[in-house]
């Protein structure tokens, strides 16, 4: 009877939906940790975890699944291990990987996805994926003492609608840093709403923002735009016309990304805050990293998956 209590609430028909389920999550940091464990005690049948980067002590105070036991080990691999010894009678799938448009059939047959990533160009992804194939998702973003959900589905706005492309860096968390209470907040809306979804029914249609800090909780009304490409079926994330070009600089232990709308400045001011950082007139270095004005970037690292981790983290 595990799912006794819950079957109280939302019945029967409503716990058989969700053991039917495929639910998709990308990025198992913060966020993504608590969403799998919610989804995984909840009885979502089958379940695929997508994530590029390994268990790092910093990680520790906010990403409740893992323990010091599991630092240097990939997320996805250590999030399954956990999860399996939580709930053995559901399916899930790791993917150790930088989602990206050549490798986005990882999400085919997902009944829903909810992102839990860390940057702006994978959430683009989505939005494109998801018009194309209808599959509904569930955008969540946290940092410092506030986040934001909303759920994108035929029926709503796209992200692209929403959102613009950035023309300069994002904060993160490594930028303003995060209070650990925060993401399992967030987690908890962007799952109900998911669930409200898979079971059929009524979901929220705002974007709902939420400042823990402050115990501030606002609906945001959104508006679908006419001229919205992805709406109007241009898939430019998806077709890869958008990625980010990544080079293996030969015989360096360095990689070189295709940056674009970097504004060096506010880059300077936004890492200023951080040590060590050195600035010329055509680039800005900062620890292994060196952002140029040209619109690339050099990070020393062992592997392209890991540059763009590296430089993910401070550009968002």
């Amino acid at each position: 009877m595990r799912y006794s209590k819950q079957e109280i609430l939302i019945g029967k028909n409503a716990q058989r939906k969700l053991e039917n389920s495929k639910v998709s999550i990308v990025g198992i940091g913060a966020t993504g940790t608590a969403v799998l464990e919610i989804l995984a005690r909840a009885g979502i049948g089958s379940i695929k975890i997508i994530d590029r980067d390994v268990v790092e002590l910093g990680n520790l105070h906010r990403q409740k699944l893992f323990t010091e036991e599991d630092i240097n080990k990939p997320k996805a691999m250590a999030a399954k291990e956990r999860i399996m010894q939580i709930n053995s009678e559901i399916n899930v799938e790791s993917f150790v990987t930088d989602l990206d448009f050549d490798n986005i059939s990882i999400l085919d047959c997902s009944n829903i996805i909810l992102d839990c990533t860390d940057n702006i160009y994978t959430r683009f992804l989505i939005n494109d994926f998801s018009r194309k194939y209808n599959v509904p998702w569930v955008y969540a973003s946290v940092i410092g003492t506030k986040g934001m959900v909303i759920n994108i589905t035929h029926e709503t706005p796209c992200f692209s609608c929403i959102f613009k492309e950035p023309d300069s860096p994002l904060d993160t968390c490594d930028t303003v840093g995060i209070l650990n209470t925060a993401p399992q907040a967030i987690s908890a809306v962007q799952v109900t709403e998911a669930l409200k979804i898979l079971t059929g029914n009524e979901y929220c249609r705002d974007l709902i923002s939420y400042d823990l800090w402050v115990n501030q909780l606002d609906r945001i009304k959104v508006k679908k735009i006419n001229n919205c490409r992805t709406c109007n079926g241009v898939y430019d994330y998806l077709n890869g016309l958008k990625a980010r070009k990544t080079i293996k600089i030969c015989g360096s232990s360095s990689f070189q990304i295709k940056l674009e709308n970097i504004d060096m400045e506010m880059l300077f001011y936004k890492l200023s805050k951080l040590k060590p950082i050195s600035a010329g007139d055509e680039c800005l270095i900062f620890r292994d990293i060196i952002l140029f004005k040209s619109g690339r970037a050099l990070v020393k690292a062992d592997s392209k998956e890991k540059a763009k981790i590296a430089l993910d983290k401070y550009l968002g």
